[in-house]
């Protein structure tokens, strides 16, 4: 694509904090909530209700956390300071949920669930408004958040894998080892990465025009009044739901339905292996096609997968990963091209007040994803109807075992459509994002000729 202006060491740079950062996310629900229940015997209802009770809580905080972002004026930029201030939090929280006491309560899941997820708000905020202020270009802004996603899923692949390698090397490794071992690795690497980005990444100056009090009743009124903001932001919640319900039954599904527990930690990491490999091929898919159809066409494609898979026979494991593999191809797209999606929203809003407000804007996108996985928790109250138990020593009917398989399949396959349709006929193309950044230009040119005028007289 011509119009590029972005080198690739500031983008490597840029999507670097995105690896701990994304091995805190999926990783959290797919092995340390099991591990709360199986591995320490909390109540699978209880664990997947704090999660949905910590996202709630995001509410309220992301989007505070957006605008305190916006309007932060310091000689470092608006950024960077959220990102460092975020670190040792962050590390805290993870430290202490990763690794916890024998003995830990609901209280304790509670409490550094909801430190991990306040300090990965207010880094991943700051970061993803960051990364949409690099580029006005339409396909530019899809390259930086796809290779952002590539660096996000080699990140929870590295932490994914780390349970692998400790089985490889020590046969007697446990769980409590194991989930240990992927918060050593967070701990470790988020400080690392984000003092490289600190270092290396240049921050655009902010419009004059960006700050901009707090006003909840604005902020109902700009999701009521922005049509193109309100199918997006639906959008990512639907399409957090589908890998929120996948992920949190993933184990128990390989475990107890196909009947291969050994199996779980090495197919899943080869899913993820395929939607890392294909993240370039959407990137350029979207060039093509526009992003809003390029995701619709990825999700149609899962969609399509994912009821294959309970075709798979009972016990076969090259069978299974086949299918895995088929069903990782469309994984790394959604999550990459809606963040694209939403730079081109925010242009709108810029064009219309003046303001600059990604920080703001992207708190929404957080916020709906993450809500997204954390209404996936209600996955357990439903096996919970179904019979299933986790905890570890229980027993489950034949029938119980059977219930994973349609809360699995059925639930996300609808969320997958209802996305896809939503996001068919969105209203900003290349076109129309061109236009408006054109519009933006004027403006601004305009209102420094202005001001230059009032210099002169």
């Amino acid at each position: 694509m011509t119009g590029f202006s972005l080198p690739g060491r500031t983008i490597a740079a840029y999507v670097l904090p995105t690896a701990p950062l994304a091995a805190l996310g999926l990783p959290l629900v797919v092995y340390v909530a099991p591990f709360y229940v199986s591995g320490l015997g909390l109540d699978q209802s209880q664990v997947g209700l704090v999660l949905l009770i910590a996202r709630l809580l995001d509410l309220l905080v992301d989007p505070v956390i957006g605008w305190a972002s916006d309007s932060t004026r310091t000689r470092w930029g608006r950024r960077r300071p959220w990102m460092t201030a975020a670190v040792p939090f962050f590390v805290t929280g993870v430290f202490l949920l990763f690794l916890p006491p024998q003995g830990a309560t609901i209280g304790w899941f509670a409490a550094w669930v909801i430190l991990s997820y306040l300090a990965y708000s207010v880094a991943a905020i700051s970061h993803i408004a960051w990364g949409a202020e690099l580029s006005g270009h339409y396909h530019e802004r899809s390259r930086v958040q796809g290779w952002r996603e590539f660096a996000g899923i080699s990140g929870f692949l590295l932490v994914l894998a780390l349970p692998v390698l400790l089985e490889t090397f020590d046969p007697t490794a446990t769980l409590v080892e194991k989930v240990g071992l992927m918060g050593w690795f967070i701990v470790i690497a988020m400080p690392i990465t984000v003092l490289i980005t600190l270092l290396v990444v240049p921050e655009p100056a902010a419009p004059a025009a960006s700050g901009h009090k707090l006003d909840v009743g604005a902020a109902v009124r700009l999701i009521a009044g922005n049509a193109a903001l309100r199918k997006l932001l639906l959008a990512d919640l639907l399409q957090g739901l589908a890998p929120g319900i996948t992920g949190s039954l993933f184990i128990w599904l390989i475990v107890f339905y196909f009947e291969l527990p050994k199996a779980a930690s090495t197919i899943l990491f080869i899913y993820f292996v395929a939607g890392l490999f294909f993240v370039p091929l959407w990137i350029r898919l979207s060039y093509r096609f526009s992003k809003h159809r390029t995701l619709a066409y990825a999700l149609l494609y899962t969609s399509c997968l994912l009821p294959l898979i309970l075709l798979v026979p009972k016990g076969d494991f090259w069978a299974l990963t086949v299918a895995f593999i088929l069903f990782g191809v469309g994984y790394g797209a959604g999550g990459f091209l809606l963040r694209s999606i939403m730079a081109d929203v925010v242009d709108i809003d810029t064009l219309a007040t003046g303001s600059e407000r990604s920080g703001l804007f992207y708190s929404l996108l957080v916020m709906t994803n993450k809500l997204g996985y954390a209404a996936a928790g209600l996955a357990y109250p439903v096996l919970a109807l179904v019979g299933f138990d986790g905890r570890p020593g229980a027993t489950n009917s034949p029938e119980a075992v059977m219930g994973l398989a349609p809360t699995l399949v059925g639930l996300p396959l609808i969320f997958m459509l209802l996305t896809a349709w939503s996001m068919w006929n969105f209203p900003i193309d290349e076109f129309k994002q061109r236009e408006v950044r054109e519009a933006i230009a004027r403006k601004r040119q305009a209102e420094a000729d202005e001001i230059a005028a009032m210099r002169i007289d």
